[in-house]
């Protein structure tokens, strides 16, 4: 395996300063299928899977406004801080809030359900953030391989956790650990080398559009924009399916905390898989474009099928469906995405993945969200869903023409 001779390759100094990175992400990525899973399954008993999308909104806005204050923070504090205040914040939040649920009032449920969507996006982003400061480009490049993978077994276990804790003790045991699991993190993350955020970042991060010069480029990026809004759109359309099916099949608490667990760690177990033993092995051989068409085909695909099968089968197809989903857009569409960014000049590459990955993904949850509000038959969640994914083909096409101009 190339990434255990990468490993093996590393200096005992790089080790020692890799280490405390690597075991850090891999808690955040443990704890998140505790905290998403008993969330989910409070969110549910409380407020039902009708209320999910009016949350959402909830969530993407407390998400900006985390993300303003946390980057105002990193001017004045070392990231490590930052982290730490962060996840201070979020361990009381998340252990006061359950104790108020147990004491019979819902409203913590709903607090919960939000703050799970902004926590783990804070987390993942101020170490990445550090790993992009600290290292240099090759360095960096060494350390890809070995970061997803301790990210990817730290799902899996998280999820296999979370199952084991809901069938043997309760949901409260799932919270509890998982308040433990958030902090632990900060405390690894603290044995980390101190930074502060470069005043040349910083500058950057103020007008990512003045890099996008030229009619080609902007609308190279503003179509690279359009199919991000639309994966956004089928992908929470599914999680609200998902949502309501779940709902109605798994009656009882626990069983919906571990199921949702394991759930979790096949998600994470598919997504390991496509990405250290099938992109390696495809991505050489079959065309950019070739990758981006297959995503959406396939997902069209498995809604065919379950429009013809699904009902027989029960709830246990939709789980698939979904699964399938979610590791496909963690693996082989995140991949394909971002080899959409190479043609362009690093400054337009900072520019475009600002525009694509801080402002496309969380408008797009946003505008979705207040659909579903509104909208929530499972016919017309299904025609909306059919309709974004023969727009997501014809934008893949018009994407790749684009893209021979700017090349050209």
């Amino acid at each position: 395996m190339n990434i255990l001779s990468d490993i093996k390759s590393w200096t005992p100094e790089f080790k020692k300063s890799v280490g405390p990175i690597l075991v850090a992400y891999f808690f955040v990525l443990f704890n998140y299928p505790l905290i998403r899973a008993s969330s989910t399954s409070l969110f549910l008993e409380a407020y039902g899977a009708k209320s999910s999308p009016e949350a959402w909104i909830w969530s993407v806005l407390s998400l900006t406004i985390t993300i303003f204050i946390s980057n105002k923070l990193q001017t004045r504090f070392v990231i490590q801080k930052v982290f730490a205040i962060f996840t201070v914040f979020t361990t009381i939040l998340f252990s006061l809030g359950y104790i108020w649920f147990e004491q019979g009032v819902r409203l913590p449920a709903y607090s919960y359900f939000v703050w799970k969507e902004v926590y783990i996006v804070v987390q993942v982003h101020l170490i990445l953030a550090y790993c992009n400061i600290y290292f240099d480009k090759d360095t960096f490049k060494k350390m890809i391989g070995p970061v997803g993978a301790i990210g990817s077994l730290g799902g899996v276990l998280g999820g296999l956790f979370t199952a084991y804790l809901s069938q043997n003790w309760g949901t409260g045991s799932v919270v509890w650990f998982g308040q433990l699991f958030v902090f632990l993190p900060a405390v690894f993350f603290l044995f980390t080398p101190s930074i502060l955020l470069p005043k040349d970042l910083k500058k950057k991060d103020e007008s990512p559009l003045k890099s996008l010069f030229g009619k080609n480029t902007r609308t190279y990026v503003l179509l690279i924009i359009a199919m991000v809004a639309l994966t956004q759109f089928i992908i929470n359309i599914i999680d609200f399916r998902f949502n309501l099916g779940f709902e109605a099949s798994v009656l009882d608490k626990e069983l919906r905390t571990a199921y949702l667990g394991n759930i979790y760690s096949i998600t994470n177990a598919i997504t390991f898989g496509f990405q250290f033993l099938v992109l390696p092995f495809i991505l050489p051989r079959i065309k950019d474009k070739s990758l981006h068409l297959f995503v959406p085909m396939s997902y069209l695909f498995c809604g065919f099928v379950y429009s013809f099968f699904g009902a027989g089968v029960g709830f246990i197809y939709l789980a698939g469906f979904y699964v399938y989903v979610k590791a496909c857009d963690y693996s082989l569409f995140s991949a394909a995405k971002e080899l959409l960014y190479q043609p362009l000049l690093p400054e337009q590459k900072y520019g475009a993945k600002y525009l694509t990955d801080m402002l496309a993904y969380r408008l797009a949850k946003a505008l979705i969200a207040i659909v579903l509000i509104y909208f929530q038959s499972s016919l017309i969640l299904d025609y909306m869903g059919l309709v974004f994914i023969l727009l997501w083909l014809i934008v893949v096409t018009l994407i790749f023409r684009k893209q021979r101009q700017i090349i050209n």
